[in-house]
């Protein structure tokens, strides 16, 4: 009897280490790999807009810069966090054409850090820009897309009377938007 006492205690004690060891290495995995922030850049496209009428240009581009500034504010302006219990340490974002790859440094339960990157699918819909998710991963761990939900952002451009957006083009590491003056001459 004492015997098996002692082989079930050993038995549990390595249990609990493998456990531990186990807990230990996937903290370690998932930690971020470099440090990122939410500092920005306060950008306004409406006054970049405003400048683009006063040029006469019929087109404004948002950089990468521009849309890294932009998403950084929208999401420090943003109440509501990316998943119940995990808070946003930092971010940064990379376009390729019509996709948006987001990097992630994300802390759950204010305990496990994290760094997470998401794929989006960027859309226009006058007068926004939609980014609806399309994969989410955790270092090569794919994780379920429900955890990311579709993110609106305001660009605040110039009232309709002035312009409309004629066209709306993602392209490489820009987005342009082309836009069609209406001039009202009174007399």
């Amino acid at each position: 009897m004492r015997k098996a006492l002692k082989r079930l205690a050993v038995f549990i004690v390595i249990v609990v280490l493998l456990l531990a060891g186990g807990g230990w290495w996937l903290i370690t995995y998932i930690e971020p790999d470099e440090a990122l922030t939410m500092n920005y850049e306060p950008i306004s496209v409406k006054d970049k807009a405003l400048n683009m009428i006063k040029n006469l240009k019929p087109e404004l581009v948002l950089t990468e810069a521009d849309i890294n500034n932009l998403l950084k504010m929208h999401l420090s302006e943003s109440a509501e966090p990316l998943a119940p219990d995990t808070t946003l340490d930092g971010a940064v974002f990379e376009l390729e054409g019509n996709r948006l790859i987001a990097r992630l440094n994300v802390t759950y339960k204010d305990r496990v850090p994290a760094q997470l990157q998401a794929e989006y699918k960027l859309e226009w819909q006058a007068p926004n820009i939609v980014l609806r998710p399309r994969a989410l991963t955790v270092k090569e761990v794919h994780l379920p897309l429900r955890l990311l939900e579709t993110q609106v952002i305001p660009l605040d451009l110039p009232q309709q009377d002035v312009v409309t957006v004629q066209d709306v083009q993602f392209s490489g590491d820009h987005i342009s938007i082309l836009f069609k003056l209406q001039l009202k001459l009174n007399f």
